[in-house]
């Protein structure tokens, strides 16, 4: 049934293949790139979600394309290479043209074909994210084939699937390449991602180019050649988003991450094709083609050994930075089996990590405001008051990573100690003095991508809040914790 299923989408594609290219020697590139866009961004792929058949569809059309182009297959005479995560399936498209002198060198250029799909009955059709990009990548491929003989390096032209599941494929590649090649052979990485607003953007943004030794350099002559404005960054910078350089960065490859940014209606029903600059587009190929040609053609071409700080793979062996906190705190009262309601609070401090790989040492050092509600103590249906201190508090965690990338879950366990500097009572002093000296146990769990940190953690006095009524215990419903680690 299954291969039933490919056989009609492989009919499909090449029904509209031939639609698309008849006539095809009279068109102009930009009159190209308009029918792929328009074909990825069509209602028939259905948004392309990653294991549908939208995006298998996509993914026979680029072959076609591929081969169209003159590109060969780069592994086992077939451009599709399968791979599995989380138990499903998907596949990455993967075409080569061989260098000369320097062919056992490769500069890696990708694009993910596919996007979101359908939700609620709307089609998310991607024209920009990322139907733009892998037309552009055609094209890339169309002419660095016809100019085959200047290039010494090879160049192997990808189409990422499941990148909107997670970059998927861009790290199953980079894992493969690994296995097949050596990652030490792939010179460069750029991935083509969101190019289809130049217009509206004014420029084409580069994040990466101090990865290159003299990165910048080269871009910009690349850019003068064809009169197109760029921005070029040093390092990709943000940690909440990313693109399919991710998985190579990781390797410690050189990367490039080509964009006109978020002018697109990003991950919205509304990026449609009628919105591409399709001049633009265009254009952008032909800067990518003077790029990818000078960096595949230059025996001097060569990394700068620097890393973005997001990719660096490494835990760093120690570790300060700073947060912020919000959360609340309630009084148990252990021989009524009862704790008060909870009251909010927050604090600001300093972060510090020992790091032995996957196991750590953290601390943190802490101005606290603590709120929590007292109970009335002249009748039982008395109206409660706000205690509140204000304390220096030192958690500390034993913590346990998922992974020693810059990407991971983390659990601690440990300890806390407070300092009350001073306290109050929102009405009347119940007449019971407050221990300064707390502490107690404490768990934390957490996140860190990149510099940031998210944590949720949990305390509980051991000892008593006062020291003449052995009757209050300060716990700590949860406490949020944003950082940034240096």
């Amino acid at each position: 049934m299954k291969m039933k299923v490919r056989l009609l989408l492989l009919l499909a594609a090449g029904l509209v293949t031939m639609w698309l290219t008849q006539g095809a020697g009279a068109q102009t590139r930009e009159q190209r790139l308009t029918e792929y866009v328009y074909y990825f961004a069509s209602d028939s792929l259905k948004g392309r979600e990653a294991g549908s058949p939208g995006a298998e569809m996509a993914r026979y059309y680029i072959v076609a394309r591929y081969k169209e182009c003159g590109l060969k297959p780069f592994h086992n005479g077939d451009f599709v290479i399968p791979f599995e995560k989380n138990g499903k399936e998907y596949a990455n498209v993967v075409g080569v043209i061989e260098g000369t002198t320097l062919k056992d060198e490769y500069i890696v250029v990708g694009a993910h074909f596919d996007h979101l799909g359908v939700k609620n009955g709307e089609i998310y059709p991607g024209a920009d994210d990322n139907a733009s990009g892998s037309a552009a990548v055609i094209e890339l491929a169309r002419e660095l084939s016809s100019r085959r003989d200047e290039l010494q390096r090879s160049v192997i032209i990808a189409a990422f699937d499941a990148e909107e599941k997670g970059l998927y494929g861009s790290t199953a590649l980079a894992e493969f390449l690994d296995t097949v090649i050596g990652i030490e052979n792939v010179k460069l990485m750029v991935s083509v991602d969101m190019v289809g607003w130049y217009r509206e953007s004014g420029k084409l943004i580069l994040e990466g180019t101090s990865t290159i030794k003299n990165g910048a350099d080269i871009a910009r002559n690349a850019a003068k050649l064809n009169s197109i404005n760029i921005e070029t960054k040093g390092f990709e910078t943000s940690v909440f988003t990313a693109t399919d350089t991710d998985g190579f960065a990781r390797k410690h490859v050189p990367t490039l991450a080509v964009t006109t940014g978020l002018k697109s209606p990003y991950h919205k029903p509304g990026d449609k094709a009628e919105l591409i600059d399709y001049k633009g587009l265009d254009k952008i190929v032909d800067f990518l083609s003077d790029f990818t040609l000078t960096v595949a053609s230059d025996p001097a071409f060569a990394a700068s050994g620097k890393v973005a700080p997001k990719h660096e793979d490494r835990t760093k062996p120690f570790e300060i930075g700073m947060m912020v906190a919000g959360g609340s705190t309630s009084l148990r009262f252990p021989d009524a089996k009862v704790t008060s309601d909870a009251a909010s609070g927050y604090s600001a401090g300093l972060v510090w990590r020992i790091n032995f790989k996957q196991i750590g040492l953290q601390f943190n050092t802490l101005y606290e405001h603590q709120v929590s509600t007292f109970p009335s103590l002249d009748t039982s249906l008395g109206k409660a008051q706000k205690y509140s201190q204000n304390c220096i508090t030192v958690p500390a965690y034993v913590i346990m990573r998922g992974s020693d990338a810059s990407a991971s879950a983390y659990i601690g366990m440990g300890g806390y100690y407070s300092y009350a500097l001073r306290y109050e009572f929102s009405k009347t002093d119940p007449g019971v003095t407050v221990n300064p000296h707390q502490g107690g146990v404490a768990a934390v769990f957490g996140t860190q991508v990149g510099p940031v940190m998210l944590e949720w953690s949990f305390r509980w006095q051991l000892n008593s809040l006062f020291t003449d009524w052995n009757k209050a215990r300060l716990h700590y419903g949860s406490y949020i914790t944003l950082g940034w680690v240096f």
